[in-house]
């Protein structure tokens, strides 16, 4: 907990270089795009209208909310993959920067982070108005996102920061991280419901995968109305362990950073 405090004292005392950092990247990103920022929410929407054509029409399942449903929780992945796909390879595509300025190199893993927040604000942008096309159920359990907004970006921060040192280390990371990253979908109750999951193994299920609770509370609240499920504070719990685990790890090594780089 120790390493975990003094990381967030060290990127408060830089938060100006963070946030010059995410506007060039932004601008660098999207500059040259037709489209601009539009691509931040093409790209998932573009995902959707896929597995809407295969599950409703090639498949005859889904229902009349799938594409709320499907769209919510792909946009948190989306974000996940996102930031973490980019943080695999952060230092080493960052390699002249850490040595030659010294600054908290975890500034870096936090502006993947935090461009891969700003793209899912976006995204929900546009869910807004497909929550009312397709019929969501409104009530104050909305609330609760902010705070489930800030429990995956704590989430993703402390997995960006024990993959940023780990595909430092092992570049081949990258390539095995991507067929991670795909089956997490798979395996998580994004494309279909988590009523689906055989009852007697649901349990498990939920205790095992992160994403399972987080992608269920994600359609709960915005789609139909209800409260987060109580597995959620399993993802609570492998927020906090990953947090740790990444600030400690992270720590410990940055000092080499610049050498091994």
């Amino acid at each position: 907990m120790k390493d975990l405090f003094q990381l967030i004292q060290s990127l408060f005392s830089r938060k100006d270089l963070a946030k010059f950092l995410m506007k060039s990247d932004l601008k660098v990103r999207y500059k040259n795009k037709a489209l601009g920022f539009l691509w931040a929410v093409l790209d998932p929407f573009f995902m959707m209208l896929i597995y809407i054509i295969l599950v409703s029409f090639v498949f005859k399942r889904g229902g009349e909310q799938y594409p709320i449903l499907l769209f919510s929780a792909l946009l948190s992945y989306r974000w996940f993959t996102f930031s973490t796909g980019n943080n695999v390879t952060v230092l080493v595509k960052n390699s002249k920067l850490l040595q030659t300025v010294k600054f908290p190199f975890a500034i870096l893993v936090f502006n993947e982070v935090n461009i891969g927040l700003f793209n899912y604000l976006l995204g929900l942008l546009v869910l807004a108005p497909m929550l009312f096309i397709f019929n969501a159920t409104f009530s104050l359990n909305l609330l609760w996102l902010p705070l489930i907004i800030l429990a995956q970006y704590l989430f993703t921060t402390g997995i960006g920061l024990l993959v940023s040192v780990a595909g430092l280390y092992f570049r081949d990371l990258q390539h095995i991280l991507m067929f991670v990253l795909r089956i997490i979908l798979y395996l998580s109750p994004a494309l279909y419901e988590l009523s689906l999951i055989p009852e007697k193994f649901q349990k498990i299920y939920l205790y095992l995968n992160p994403f399972a609770s987080l992608f269920d509370t994600y359609k709960n609240i915005l789609v139909k109305g209800q409260a987060p499920n109580g597995y959620f504070l399993v993802f609570l719990g492998f927020t906090l362990v990953s947090l740790v685990w990444g600030s400690y790890y992270f720590t410990k090594k940055e000092n080499n950073f610049a050498k091994d780089v």
